[in-house]
């Protein structure tokens, strides 16, 4: 491998240079209007200013992707904070968590579309902390001060670093303790994978990066920073239309879109509507990337044959690392896509229970060696290190790496094809993934019996033929008759808001055990019910 290549400089950094090279080139496409590289720095120092002294701290981003979003995210990067982000819409209780864990100095929102915004007054009311507005019409800074922080920071955080070695943003998954995991990123790890993104992509100027990723994902930052740290123009998919494949085809050609990412579940919906004739002009489509979930070769074959001048790849990795292999589709796949080979800067190993590296076409846990995996998990999750544990002996290292790092145990199953190849093979927990957004099934059982009317519950995913999540069935041992599905729907849309996916609720007598007491999901998915609402 030759080593680790290191990035050039933060992701703020090299979009400054940018912009002093190019002041007039467009940075943001967004519903008719162009914003170049040098607003964009404008708005993004004026976002800085009006922060203050917020360095080593967090900063929360409230708004939907769009210039906004980008010039509030370069302004808190560029005023030394981290960034936490949120969509404008229904976080639930899951944003609270988030909130009351990081307890960011500032919360950065757009004030006119979110008049009513019930977490940030929470935010405001329950933690002292700071509003800006971002306002929908805006003049030169997009602020006006809301309110005076009571969390105002004196300077940076205790044991704050600088430079690439200090923390980016923290993104939140789903947590296996019903908590939210969050996992933070160095600006090292962000600056050296979009580089290398860029790089793979070919990006430049006059390339078009659709931002496609909902935000507070690793993947809408990455989106963002890879078109715009290689002087590319970013295209932010409006919400009312980023779910929506027929209207998402029309906005691909209408933006004219070079580099399209999406997961494999959304991307079966999209070749849909090519099928049907409904997309009439993709030409300036070069890329499409894939990620988040297994990708079948029946699919990834349709969108080849409906996109014949497009290059597909497949992406696979965990937010611990960003994203950790990559792999060109170029010819027809029986089965599932593998997912490849290691990106520059990660080593990938297929390790058995006593953590030998398995010979090839063995089944194994995927394991990952990259001085960018994050350094642990920050607040409730803190102290779960068993998945950064090293492997005990090590396993010998690979011809010419020299870059060190830190260990990820993934929990996904995988093994190695007789040329290198690692294919994809399945979780050894229950752990699933919906639209490419991770989810802990005990995390929402959780939430469940949380409520008075659930004695016990357990939840198992329904897929598709080709093994994508669909849903959710959630198995329900009421404390009294009748069935509250109602109730249980409720406390969902609180406790995740608009990132539940679809469930249906069935009531059982009791739930099946395995011979070792655990509760036997596979015998519930065998259950011939019908749900109860």
């Amino acid at each position: 491998m030759g080593g680790v290549p290191s990035a050039s400089g933060t992701v703020h950094e090299r979009v400054r240079a940018w912009a002093v090279r190019a002041p007039d080139a467009t940075a943001v496409s967004w519903a008719g209007e162009s914003v170049s590289y040098g607003a964009l720095i404008e708005r993004a120092d004026s976002v800085r200013d009006e922060l203050g002294a917020v360095g080593g701290h967090a900063v929360a981003v409230r708004l939907a992707p769009g210039p906004r979003q980008a010039a509030a995210v370069l302004g808190a990067l560029s005023a030394g904070a981290h960034v936490v982000c949120f969509g404008p819409g229904d976080q639930g209780e899951r944003g609270r968590a988030v909130l009351a864990e990081l307890r960011p100095r500032v919360l950065i929102r757009d004030g006119e579309r979110e008049a009513a915004d019930e977490l940030a007054g929470w935010y405001r009311a329950e933690l002292g902390g700071r509003l800006l507005d971002m306002a929908e019409s805006s003049d030169e800074t997009g602020l006006s001060d809301e309110t005076e922080s009571a969390l105002a920071a004196t300077g940076p955080a205790e044991g704050a670093v600088s430079g690439l070695e200090a923390r980016a943003y923290v993104a939140y998954t789903s947590g296996s303790s019903g908590v939210p995991k969050g996992i933070p990123q160095s600006h090292a790890a962000l600056a050296q994978f979009v580089e290398w993104l860029g790089g793979h992509l070919g990006l430049g100027p006059g390339a078009r990066v659709a931002q496609w990723a909902a935000p507070g994902y690793d993947a809408s930052l990455c989106e963002l920073f890879a078109a715009l740290t290689t002087g590319a123009t970013v295209c932010p998919v409006p919400e009312r239309i980023r779910a929506h494949p027929e209207k998402l085809t029309g906005w691909l050609e209408t933006e004219g879109v070079t580099v399209f990412q999406t997961v494999p579940s959304f991307a079966r919906a999209l070749l849909k509507v090519l099928a049907d004739g409904r997309a009439r002009n993709l030409g300036r489509l070069t890329d499409v990337l894939l990620a988040g979930e297994p990708l079948p070769g029946e699919l990834a074959g349709g969108l080849r044959a409906a996109l014949p001048a497009v290059r597909l790849t497949n992406l696979y990795g965990p937010t611990e690392t960003i994203l950790a292999t990559c792999h060109p589709v170029t010819g027809p796949v029986d089965g599932i896509v593998p997912i490849g080979r290691a990106i520059h800067g990660r080593r990938v190993l297929v390790l058995d229970q006593d953590d030998r590296p398995c010979p090839p076409g063995a089944e194994g846990q995927i394991v990952l060696h990259s001085p960018y995996v994050t350094p642990g998990y920050v607040g409730a999750a803190a102290g779960h290190r068993d998945p950064f544990r090293p492997p005990v002996p090590a396993p010998p290292g690979d011809p010419g790496w020299d870059g060190g790092g830190r260990w990820y145990r993934t929990g996904d199953l995988g093994r190695l094809r007789t040329d290198g190849t690692l294919e994809f093979a399945g979780r050894a927990d229950e752990q699933i993934k919906f639209l490419g957004i991770r989810l802990e099934l005990t995390d929402i059982e959780m939430a469940l019996e949380a409520l008075d009317s659930v004695r016990q519950c357990a939840v198992v995913p329904q897929t598709d033929p080709d093994g994508l999540v669909t849903g959710l069935v959630a198995y329900i041992v009421p404390v009294h008759e009748p069935a509250r599905p109602a109730t249980w729907r409720a406390q969902l849309r609180r406790r995740f808001g608009a990132a539940m996916p679809p469930v249906s609720f069935e009531t059982v007598p009791r739930l099946p055990r395995n011979a070792g007491g655990k509760v036997d999901r596979h015998r519930l998915r065998s259950l011939n019910m019908s749900p109860v609402g």
